[in-house]
């Protein structure tokens, strides 16, 4: 739809507009990344700052990951029916205010409420970011645009813990929330400067407040439940209630959504197999992408003892070969068939995965870094390759609900694969400390046996990831067939 802004937009800047309104949306979108990974570096210093237990303070991981997740099937909506300036605008406004919050909070409550702002913010912008790329540029150029969102999303992840962890190691961990701040403002007004008018021909259409609000019981009571399953175990009451309201809830929203005239979640757009497949390789990928980035700091921390900063950078080489390979995947995306970049990626994924799991405790930092650097380089292949074939399977009326669904799909497989590593970890630490103990017959263990049943619990947990993560071949393969079916339809 070409409106008054738009034609004043291609007046004045000419086609380069649309590379500056991908960079202003993508400048917020790297604001929230930094800052959801920058937080979760300092959370023994907020537990001590509060004077919290660790169960008490997943809830800041918890707020943000829930309210990130359901926010993240709205942006259809706010694009539709305000366009992707306003929605933009919003995002930002509340990705700001909860850094702002975040870093004067008197107690821990309002800590948690800033985060619920920082993740509505940053829920809203990751698929308004995809769904405008889509719509700003040609089939041809597409890849490339995609590749340098692709880029971000992960490459914040990597860079996020190392500053994070500077920041808490040399400062205070309020800075943290502080960082962002700049990057959001800058994102703000340049969003404001060249973002384009995007509604929709036919006028505004009513929210689904019921849907909203089923979903975000629906995410906020599983993520819940499988968080407390760590302190409590899954035939707990407590935890057992969490997970029965969640399931009774994503039964609830699937009975509304296929009912509903102006539904939240087009359920019709799982009837295309090729997007199905799609989804399913981009939540298997993030599961393994953030559990990674969940249990190296975690695992250099606890069974290395190295400092935050040493295992923020431990992430870093990876992060920086992501940002030198997707934009070279997303140009090749433009060029071949993108099925052959996500089997390439997911068969080198699988295999740094496997290599991940032989750490210990004298494993050297390149050992680690460097196959993080080949598993990055692999993410590279696939997002790019993974989100063109998403939405180029959906008409273009579609795109907006698709990329939604995409990314909440993303989201929710990410924050499932922390969680259950988490449950994993605790798990099989328990077990070996027990077996540690049977066989030295002693009922505290020194560090040195402490070390090793920790470094037995992240090998296994690791080369379980490893095997989850292999899954994704199966969805590709998939995509591969159905690609030559419909080019030689003998076949």
């Amino acid at each position: 739809m070409t409106t008054v802004r738009n034609r004043y937009l291609e007046r004045k800047y000419g086609g380069a507009y649309k590379w500056f309104a991908v960079f202003a949306i993508i400048t917020g979108l790297l604001a929230s990344i930094f800052s959801s990974t920058m937080v979760n570096v300092a959370l023994t210093n907020i537990m001590a700052s509060y004077h919290i237990t660790q169960g008490s303070v997943q809830w800041m991981s918890t707020a943000y990951l829930s309210a990130s997740t359901v926010c993240m099937l709205s942006s259809a909506w706010l694009m539709h029916n305000y366009g992707a300036r306003p929605a933009f605008m919003l995002a930002t406004s509340l990705f700001f205010s909860g850094c702002m919050i975040g870093q004067f909070a008197p107690d821990f409550g309002l800590l948690v409420f800033a985060r619920v702002l920082q993740g509505s913010g940053a829920g809203i912008l990751q698929p308004l970011t995809m769904a405008l790329v889509f719509r700003l540029f040609p089939a041809n150029k597409r890849g490339t645009a995609l590749g340098t969102f692709s880029m971000v999303t992960v490459f914040g992840p990597a860079v996020g813990p190392t500053i994070g962890g500077i920041i808490t190691d040399n400062l205070d961990w309020h800075y943290t929330f502080t960082a962002a701040l700049p990057l959001s403002l800058c994102a703000g007004v340049l969003g404001w400067i060249f973002l384009p008018d995007t509604r929709e021909e036919e006028g505004r259409s009513r929210f689904n407040y019921i849907s909203f609000f089923i979903v975000a019981v629906m995410v906020s009571s599983f993520l819940t439940g499988l968080s407390k399953s760590q302190f409590h175990g899954f035939t707990d009451p407590l935890v057992m209630t969490f997970l029965a309201i969640a399931f009774l809830s994503f039964t609830l929203f699937i009975l509304r959504e296929r009912g509903s005239a102006s539904p939240l979640l087009r359920l019709d757009m799982f009837r295309n197999p090729e997007f199905t497949a799609t989804v399913l390789i981009a939540t298997i990928v993030s599961a393994g992408m953030f559990s990674s980035i969940y249990m190296i700091p975690l695992f250099t921390r606890t069974v290395q003892l190295s400092s935050a900063t040493h295992a923020g950078l431990m992430l870093l080489p990876g992060g920086l070969t992501l940002a030198f390979i997707s934009p070279i995947a997303g140009r090749l995306v433009d060029r071949m068939p993108p099925q052959r970049l996500l089997l390439a990626g997911a068969l080198i994924f699988t295999v740094s995965s496997y290599m991940i799991s032989n750490v210990t405790a004298l494993s050297g930092f390149w050992f680690i870094a460097g196959w993080l650097m080949v598993s990055r380089g692999a993410l590279g292949l696939i997002l790019p390759s993974n989100n063109t074939l998403a939405m180029s399977s959906m008409r273009p009326e579609q795109v907006p609900q698709a990329s939604g669904a995409l990314n909440f799909c993303r989201m929710l497989g990410g924050t499932t694969g922390v969680n259950l590593m988490a449950l994993l970890i605790t798990a099989h630490s328990h077990h070996y400390e027990l077996l540690m103990k049977e066989q030295t017959h002693q009922s505290i263990l020194s560090d040195a046996e402490m070390t090793t049943a920790l470094t037995q619990t992240f090998q296994d947990c690791f080369f379980i990831a490893c095997i989850f993560f292999s899954l994704a071949i199966f969805p590709v393969l998939f995509l591969i067939f159905r690609s030559r079916i419909k080019q030689n339809p003998a076949v």
